[in-house]
C-alpha cells in the first residue's frame, strides 16, 4: 500500500467511515447541482424522451471571425 502508514496516525473505524461519508456527501452535491442547473435532466428521470431530444445543441467552440474590410 503506498500510504500505508496513515493507519498508524488514524484507526481505520474511524478512517475508513469517514472517507465514505465523504464521498457519499461529494456524490450527493455532484448530482444535486446537476438536478437543479439543468432543464432536460429531470424531465428525462421523469421518463419524458421529448424533452431530452429537443435538449439545445452545444454552443460552438469559438465565434465565427469577422470579414476582412477591403
Amino acid at each position: 500500500m503506498n500510504n500505508g502508514r496513515i493507519w498508524l496516525v488514524v484507526k481505520p473505524t474511524v478512517g475508513l467511515p469517514a472517507f465514505l461519508a465523504g464521498v457519499a456527501i461529494i456524490s450527493l452535491t455532484v448530482h444535486s447541482a446537476v438536478l437543479s442547473h439543468s432543464d432536460w435532466f429531470p424531465a428525462f428521470i421523469k421518463g419524458n424522451k421529448k424533452a431530452v431530444a429537443a435538449a439545445p445543441a452545444a454552443a460552438p467552440a469559438a465565434p465565427a471571425a469577422p470579414a476582412a474590410k477591403k
